[in-house]
């Protein structure tokens, strides 16, 4: 356990040094809000309902760009090397898939939690009466997006192919969901296929906690959630290889 945590340690400082990752979980997701929110203000009948809007649905979209935080954190080319004495130490290969996937859910987790706690002052956003329930369901789709991005690359065995592909999967989701704006507006055909984004039902759950006090969607959302991330986990521990380092 020791030489695990001391492995986590060391993702954990690698990640926060990254200035990149950082921005894109920080400034970006900031400016984007704070643009979007603005330019689409004409569309709602209070400003601060464009940028409840896109608070939401981009804090949701940085969520499951999660996943791509942890296969830069897995098979970066500069970690990869470094990873190898891991992997033939005492400590054993799990560890290393491990600990990256730990450390991208408490990295991702801890920023944009940042990020929500500046919103409300700067955009005058809400979480709902109970924030809780808001902040308690980020955590199941934090940590599925980060072993879905491990996953993917125990399969792919690459960094750079498991972001290519799962930012274009990503990006399709999130435009069906309404991630940049809503297709509820263009007619009933387009409302249907954006039910076939699971970015969709995760967002009207975030925005029935947030705006209607409703908390009849989180208990699904977090178990579905919940669920995935044990099936990830497992996909991780079968195809993970040792050799995928050599």
């Amino acid at each position: 356990m020791r030489e695990f945590l001391l492995l986590l340690k060391m993702d954990l400082q690698n990640l926060f040094r990254n200035p990149v990752l950082v921005g894109f979980n920080t400034l970006f997701s900031g400016l984007m809000t704070a643009i979007l929110g603005f330019l689409m203000s004409g569309n709602y009948a209070d400003i601060r309902d464009a940028f409840q809007y896109y608070a939401v649905t981009l804090t949701i979209f940085a969520m499951l760009n999660g996943a791509m935080t942890a296969s830069n954190c897995f098979m970066e080319r500069d970690i990869r090397k470094p990873n190898l004495r891991i992997i033939f130490s005492p400590v054993g290969g799990t560890a290393i898939w491990l600990s990256k996937l730990v450390a991208s859910f408490l990295f991702d987790t801890a920023l944009h939690f940042l990020m929500l706690v500046l919103f409300v002052p700067l955009f005058g956003i809400t979480l709902g009466s109970n924030p809780l329930y808001f902040l308690l369901l980020m955590l199941p789709i934090e940590f599925a997006a980060a072993a879905l991005g491990i996953f993917f690359c125990c399969i792919l065995h690459s960094e750079e192919t498991t972001s290519t592909v799962l930012s274009g999967f990503i990006q399709i989701l999130a435009a069906l969901g309404g991630t940049f704006f809503s297709l509820d507006g263009l007619g009933k055909i387009a409302s249907r296929i954006s039910l076939f984004s699971p970015v969709k039902w995760i967002n009207d759950v975030f925005f029935s906690l947030s705006c209607d006090n409703d908390t009849s969607g989180f208990l699904p959302v977090f178990l579905g959630a919940l669920i995935l991330s044990i099936l990830l986990l497992l996909g991780c521990r079968i195809f993970f290889r040792t050799e995928d380092y050599v």
